[in-house]
């Protein structure tokens, strides 16, 4: 307790001698500054200190601002590098992109594409580690696994390829899911082709054909696989789904007929190239086909339908076409077949060929029918053995060639 008559000062808490109406302390003279309240310095004190952090913050958002400019302007300069297909420059510039883009949201960009230029510039190891990094981050994106798969490809790691493009297809795609997830098993196949694993492609192109949408031109792509794979049912399929979308198609006409005519069904083959060559009369290799298979169809003694008679003049000419083809080639070989070659390819076709003229006729065909199989026994021989020594034979000789390979076909 105070001494009596004395109080306590309300501002500072001073005690106020008795007899004193104001504070000794408060009403002590001081500066400018010790004059204002307590109050006023806490709250001068704070707007000074906003203050410096505005300005820092200002400074700071700017340094960064153009942090990233100079990352952008790296970036896009890379890019144009990249497809003037000048990947070491490509790869420089990326590089001083991410060094300006450290902790921003385009750095993950910026190392995609800084890996995509070290593998075209066949740096792959370094490719791997940029490429790793973005894997560990995000495992399920079907982006990262596409590169990484790649990678794999470009130096020809066959097993980790289809692992990572396996990845992919059923990765996760920010925009377009199926069409990305599509191309990705289309360039599996392609990879897989090049590589010559033949089975594994087919496996993939089954599982790629269940998906495809109602495309003609994904159609005709897929069944150009699958005739690089030897599927020709699978590729006549395609091609025939194909026409149906697009009437219009050359390329789905001609694959139809190519694919028929390798499953030695020519009278399909003849049908669907025509309407290619007449669709695009370009197309060479569908105009050779297409003769062959008109001949294949006009000299084939072993057609259903066709009377006896026929099927003899058939069997006749054939063995005339090909004997005259093989004494030619033989001529052109410098082989003497007068009187008969005792050594050689030639030899033994020729001495069987001379041995079966006297029968060669439609007479003689006519008492003994079972004889048209032998004719066209020696009619393949005698093809089969020009082919080898002189190379492609003429377009009706190749056709004698097909009969022999596709006997008992049929005209549908």
């Amino acid at each position: 307790m105070p001494p009596e008559g004395d109080r306590l000062c309300p501002r500072c808490g001073q005690l106020i001698p008795a007899g004193q109406t104001a504070c000794p302390v408060c009403t002590r003279p001081k500066g400018f500054l010790w004059s204002l309240e307590r109050e006023t310095l806490v709250l001068v004190s704070i707007v000074l200190l906003a203050v410096f952090f505005v300005v820092v913050a200002f400074i700071t958002k700017r340094y960064h601002s153009e942090q990233r400019d100079l990352g952008r302007q790296w970036y896009k300069r890379g890019e144009v590098a990249l497809k003037a297909n000048n990947p070491k420059k490509a790869v420089d510039d990326f590089h001083t992109a991410l060094v300006y883009a450290k902790e921003t949201a385009a750095f993950p960009v910026y190392q995609m594409s800084l890996a995509q230029a070290l593998v075209e510039a066949d740096r792959l190891g370094e490719a791997q580690v940029q490429l790793q990094a973005l894997w560990d981050q995000e495992p399920g994106s079907g982006k990262v696994n596409l590169e990484m798969a790649r990678l794999f490809a470009k130096s020809h790691n066959i097993g980790e390829a289809i692992r990572y493009y396996h990845s992919a297809v059923f990765g996760a795609w920010e925009s377009n899911p199926e069409t990305h997830r599509r191309n990705v098993r289309i360039e599996l196949c392609r990879f897989l082709l090049k590589e010559n694993e033949r089975n594994a492609a087919e496996s993939e192109l089954i599982a790629l054909q269940a998906e495809l949408p109602p495309q003609a031109d994904l159609h005709i792509k897929v069944g150009n696989m699958f005739m690089q794979v030897d599927d020709y049912r699978r590729a006549l399929e395609e091609f025939q789904q194909a026409v149906k979308l697009d009437p219009n198609s050359a390329g789905a006409w001609a694959g139809a007929g190519k694919a028929a005519y390798q499953l030695v069904d020519y009278a399909q083959a003849r049908r669907s190239l025509k309407k290619a060559v007449d669709l695009d009369p370009k197309d060479l290799e569908a105009a050779r086909k297409l003769e062959i298979s008109k001949l294949v169809l006009e000299l084939d003694p072993f057609q259903r339908r066709l009377s006896q008679a026929e099927r003899n003049t058939r069997a006749v000419a054939a063995f005339n076409q090909a004997f005259s083809h093989f004494k030619q080639c033989a001529q052109s070989r410098g082989v003497n077949l007068m009187p008969q070659p005792s050594t050689g390819p030639f030899a033994g076709p020729y001495s069987a060929a001379k041995k079966m003229q006297p029968k060669a006729n439609r007479q003689n065909l006519r008492r003994d029918p079972d004889l048209v199989n032998s004719l066209m026994d020696l009619v393949m021989q005698m093809e089969e053995t020009a082919q080898q020594a002189c190379g492609t034979p003429p377009a009706p000789d190749q056709a004698l060639l097909m009969i022999s390979q596709s006997r008992g076909a049929t005209e549908r």
